[in-house]
This record gives structure tokens, C-alpha cells and sequence, in this order.
């Protein structure tokens, strides 16, 4: 061997050496996240929660929530009566996602621990936070049945939504029974003064921290109700524990300031 080649072999060593060198610790860095033992597979997920109601007690909070798996991958969540609708999937690596209108992708893992199905979302420290506890399985959609409150009519508006549209503002309404007229400023001091029929009445108005927009007129008994956008409309519905909520007034203009005499 010519020194020539001898020194070529000696480089072409070298190189590899530093490329393998580089290769193994690149290898020795990558470390996969410890997963908690009882994690379940893509499969075993979708056995656990297709095309079924879920009760879920979440952590640290004195509620409970409920889901509705659909077998079309559609969402449907319950929490204190307020419905919310998505999507939802399982990944390939076990990974059951979620997304609900307004709200970000959120991908979790189920974890079977004794006989309970608790839900982490997964850190790369191995420190998986822990968030909710699946209390109850169902097939079929049972979502009325197993809300703690009346499920609200879809598009029901937030308390500060509501305070927001009314507080201000003269407002014409039509009741849906009788189809009477009225016109009412809802005065931002928590007074209101209404116009109906030529006629003029007082009261006052509320809205509850369950965003219930509360009347009380003169000497009539407060009454209490949920507003509703449905449809473009702006709507006024009376709860009913069985869910058939009784449509009762619809808005349909809102004037800045008080518009009448």
C-alpha cells in the first residue's frame, strides 16, 4: 500500500468514526415519553366511547360534564345544562382528540386504572397532568338524561353577551302566543320602562349569573328566562326541566338609548 492510500484510509476512518459518534448520541438524546401503565389503544378507545354517552367528574371541580361520542365523529358536550358542540377522533398512537366549536384540538391519553378510565394530558417529563374521570358508560345518545340541568336550547347567550345587547338599549319585542308588540329600555341602573298598546308600565331587570335574564314588572311576580340566538333571530325561551323549552317573546330591534316617551 502506497502511503497515498494508507493516509486516504486513515481519513475516510476518521469521518465515519465522528458520523457514528454523532449518529449515537442524536439516537441516545431522542427519548420517548413513559407513558403510565393501563394506557389504551387507538382500538381499545374507540370500543370505550363510540356512539355512547360519557359522564365525566372533572378534576378539582365540583361539576360533572357529559359527552356524546357520535359514530359519525361529531361531538356533542353537556356542562351545567350549556350544550357545545365538535369533534371528535382517535389517533393512531392512542390519542383521543377533541374539538369544540370556539375552543381548540386537545389530544389526550385514557388511562384504565382498577376500574376507573381517567383522562391525562401527556407531558414530556412523564409528569401527566390528570384532568377528568369517566364515571359512566351508555350506548345511544342519553345526553338529557344525564345532565345535572336542563340541557339550554343550542345558541343560548352567555350572561356579559346578554347584558351587553340589552343594557341601554330600547328594545321591540312580540310575544309568540298572543303576538303583542311592546317597546322596553332596559335602563343600565337596572330599571326598565315599557311601552305597550299606548299604555306605559315599570319594572326592573336582572340578569343572573346563569345568564337568566330576569323581569320583574310593577307588582308582578319576577320572572326568569333564557335568551336565546337562533337562526339570526334573537330569541326569549322559558326553561323546562323535560327540555321542551316553551318559545315566548322574540326581539326584533335594538335602538341605542331610550327611543320613546
Amino acid at each position: 500500500m502506497t502511503r497515498f492510500n494508507f493516509i486516504a484510509v486513515i481519513i475516510t476512518i476518521s469521518i465515519a468514526s465522528v458520523f457514528f459518534s454523532l449518529t449515537s448520541f442524536a439516537v441516545a438524546d431522542k427519548s420517548e415519553i413513559s407513558l403510565p401503565q393501563g394506557v389504551l389503544t387507538a382500538s381499545q378507545i374507540n370500543q370505550l366511547v363510540q356512539g355512547k354517552t360519557v359522564a365525566a367528574m372533572v378534576e378539582g371541580k365540583d361539576r360533572d360534564m357529559v359527552f356524546f361520542f357520535g359514530k359519525d365523529g361529531k361531538l356533542q358536550r353537556v356542562r351545567d345544562g350549556w350544550q357545545r358542540a365538535g369533534t371528535w377522533e382517535v389517533r393512531e398512537d392512542g390519542r383521543l382528540c377533541t374539538e369544540l366549536k370556539g375552543a381548540g384540538r386537545d389530544c389526550r391519553i385514557i388511562v384504565k386504572q382498577g376500574q376507573e378510565y381517567r383522562q391525562y394530558a401527556v407531558k414530556k417529563d412523564g409528569n401527566h397532568r390528570y384532568e377528568m374521570t369517566y364515571t359512566k358508560f351508555l350506548d345511544g345518545e342519553k345526553l338529557a338524561a344525564e345532565s345535572n340541568s336542563p340541557l339550554l336550547p343550542e345558541g343560548t347567550m352567555k350572561r356579559k353577551k346578554v347584558v351587553k345587547l340589552f343594557s341601554g338599549q330600547t328594545v321591540e319585542s312580540v310575544t309568540a302566543s298572543k303576538g303583542r308588540v311592546s317597546q322596553t329600555y332596559y335602563n343600565p341602573d337596572g330599571t326598565l320602562e315599557q311601552r305597550r298598546d299606548g299604555a306605559k308600565r315599570y319594572g326592573k331587570w336582572r340578569v343572573t349569573k346563569n345568564a337568566r335574564m330576569c323581569l320583574q314588572m310593577e307588582s308582578l311576580e319576577e320572572k326568569c328566562r333564557v335568551i336565546v340566538e337562533e337562526d339570526g333571530a334573537i330569541k326569549k325561551y322559558i326553561v323546562q326541566k323535560n327540555g321542551r323549552h316553551k318559545h315566548s317573546v322574540s326581539y326584533r330591534n335594538f335602538t341605542l338609548g331610550k327611543s320613546f316617551k
